[in-house]
């Protein structure tokens, strides 16, 4: 079968749709009645599951399209070439439905405007910039897909041309924005400019289809929001439980990403030549898979070590809710997508790398959850549990991306061969 698979009268396609129009519902009424009606969230327990699953788990998710656009044309990687383009445009969709979920979140879109300006000091001012550059940037790497659909042959020289110095622009407004230092933005200008211009004199290597700086804008981009929202957390000490309290968040965030980057982009592949009947190429796939276990291991290593620097084992064996979660997210999440990556032959087939792709993506939103919502304790407040409203808009989400991904992926050219 070729083609949209969720708009086909099947049962999964139906069960989609109505997730996709409840969740839609859902929304209007929350914007409707107010988040007081719909959620559980209370001053104690301001951030729930929106933010765990939307946002916090939805980024990480996300970063297949830096991870593989990266490895692609950075690091003369051209046997994942084939695989650039649904990972760029599902982590398009991964930001788009993130932005979705704070505005729900928020219920007022027209005051994102505060997180571009003033507030400084605060890790949301540079995540707020990181995510919406990032989110252009995507934007301006998927659109040749959109020139090569309606050929457009003038449009996409113009991007050709066009989209560095767009790049040498957004980056220097940002360092601007980092720094309130106009220097500072205009060494960066010139920097940039200075690669740009030896890159079309023939002074360095540069690769004919995509512009280095646009991949390389959205690498750097993507590295700082992915570890300031770990940061975010670094100011909940007198809230979240030590066993995910820590230091290292910045980094644990940031090596979980790249984790679950890798594995969802592997789902997307494998989902897409199930279910749309689009060919992929099984080498890309297990040349990542080769790498897994080096990044699993590494991040096993960092999350133990830093559990026992901080003397926080004893809470491991301690027994509730928190510590059930932390043992759910290192076992099944961690130590045993480990072992399925370093087991001989086992994903070296399609069964076997799903299998231990959608572990390792399953390990990050659990580790996400964990660190959003069940290591949170404030005890004046009770517990929190998501309510149904809740659960309904985020499920609706991810089933509206669904559709997206579904409806763009069978209308562009983001598959090869296709």
């Amino acid at each position: 079968m070729k083609g949209k698979a969720f708009f086909a009268p099947t049962f999964g396609a139906l069960v989609v749709w109505l997730f996709a129009l409840a969740g839609a519902a859902a929304i209007v009424y929350r914007f409707w009645a107010g988040i007081g009606a719909v959620t559980n969230l209370s001053d104690g327990y301001p951030w729930g599951l929106w933010v765990a699953v939307d946002i916090l788990a939805g980024v990480a998710l996300a970063a297949g399209g830096f991870v593989v656009a990266g490895v692609a044309h950075l690091f003369g990687g051209k046997q994942f070439e084939a695989l650039a383009r649904p990972a760029v445009l599902a982590a398009l969709l991964g930001y788009l439905m993130f932005v979705l979920g704070l505005i729900v979140d928020m219920g007022r879109p027209w005051n994102m405007i505060y997180l571009y300006f003033g507030n400084h000091g605060s890790p949301l001012y540079e995540i707020g910039w990181c995510a919406s550059l990032y989110t252009l940037v995507l934007c301006m790497e998927l659109l040749p897909a959109v020139l090569e659909k309606y050929s457009m042959k003038r449009a996409h020289a113009l991007w050709l041309m066009s989209s560095p110095w767009l790049v040498v622009v957004l980056l220097s407004t940002f360092a601007y924005a980092m720094t309130y230092s106009l220097a500072w933005a205009m060494i960066v200008a010139a920097v940039l400019s200075a690669w740009e211009l030896s890159m079309a004199f023939g002074k360095s290597r540069r690769t004919v289809q995509i512009p280095i700086l646009l991949i390389g804008a959205g690498v750097i981009l993507s590295f700082l929001h992915q570890s300031s929202l770990g940061v975010l957390f670094l100011m909940a000490s007198h809230k979240l439980s030590p066993l995910w309290h820590s230091p290292l968040l910045p980094i644990l965030f940031l090596v979980s990403a790249i984790c679950a980057g890798i594995g969802m982009m592997t789902l997307e592949a494998l989902g897409s030549e199930k279910f749309m009947g689009r060919r992929i190429p099984l080498a890309p796939l297990a040349a990542f898979a080769r790498q897994m276990p080096v990044i699993l291991a590494f991040y096993l290593i960092l999350k133990i070590a830093d559990i026992l620097a901080r003397d926080a084992l004893h809470l491991v064996f301690a027994g509730g809710a928190a510590a059930v979660m932390w043992w759910a997210e290192m076992g099944l999440g961690l130590a045993l997508p480990l072992a399925l990556y370093l087991k001989p032959g086992f994903v070296d087939n399609r069964r076997g790398l799903f299998a231990a792709s959608f572990l390792v993506v399953a390990g990050v939103v659990i580790n996400r959850i964990n660190v959003a919502m069940i290591g949170v304790e404030v005890e004046r407040w009770g517990p929190y549990h998501p309510s149904f409203t809740e659960l309904l808009i985020t499920f609706g989400i991810i089933a509206m991306g669904l559709l997206a991904y579904d409806f763009l992926s069978d209308e562009l050219p983001i598959h090869e061969g296709a």
